[in-house]
């Protein structure tokens, strides 16, 4: 089975069709003010009445520390699937925030000695992970790769919860075959997909054709036919 693919930081319309054609599974949006990629609720909407949507996409929204009430503001104009917190958050904010919308929430985690630990921290509290790297005063996005040998560590702990966990962090067409041999549940490109700050629609096929030749040979191996 191949790793979810979520291609998030979509900031224009352009954006928003070039990854939408794709076959990722996930779109992401970051909301919070502490990116440059953010955008706003009516500029998302707009984007989507413009663009043929698939229904088998679902819409990620990308908040950091912010107050429960502007996460809603942003669900009454976006039909978000995920709400995904790169802040501070505790366990008991997220609980709140996923009693309050009704929305499965995904917490997003730096790459470091104590990850491990924090992910322990929030069982039972989240839907899923995100592991990206740290990288001071940035969100995410920023195109650095952190040390993937840590994965399989990170994937057992997600398993033991049973929550999905995805890898960001400087993923690109040229270096996703060697994450993909660390079997990531899934992984969260942004940077790794664009070209002059743009999605690139080469870049994603790029990415795309990897993501199948990989699952089609590990397939053939073990004997399966893969789809």
């Amino acid at each position: 089975m191949r790793p979810i693919l979520k291609y998030c930081g979509n900031h224009s319309l352009s954006d928003v069709t070039v990854s939408m054609a794709g076959k990722a599974d996930y779109i992401g949006f970051i909301f919070t003010k502490k990116s440059r990629r953010t955008v706003t609720a009516v500029q998302v909407r707009d984007w989507l009445d413009q663009v043929q949507c698939s229904g088998r996409k679902k819409l990620v929204g990308v908040f950091a520390d912010d107050p429960v009430e502007r996460i809603e503001s942003v669900l009454n104009t976006v039909p978000l699937q995920v709400i995904q917190l790169h802040g501070h958050e505790s366990p008991r904010e997220l609980r709140l925030i996923r009693s309050r919308t009704r929305t499965t929430v995904w917490k997003a985690l730096h790459h470091g000695v104590n990850t491990l630990e924090k992910m322990r921290a929030y069982s039972g509290s989240t839907d899923g992970y995100v592991i990206d790297t740290k990288v001071k005063g940035q969100l995410g996005g920023t195109g650095v790769t952190f040390d993937w040998e840590s994965v399989p560590e990170y994937m057992q702990e997600a398993s033991r919860q049973r929550v999905p966990c995805l890898i960001a962090g400087g993923v690109t067409p040229a270096n996703i075959a060697r994450l993909l041999a660390y079997r990531p549940d899934g992984i969260d490109i942004a940077s790794g997909i664009e070209d002059g700050f743009q999605k690139s629609s080469l870049l994603i096929r790029k990415i795309e054709e990897k993501v199948w030749d990989f699952n089609d040979q590990r397939a053939e191996r073990n004997g399966e036919k893969y789809r």
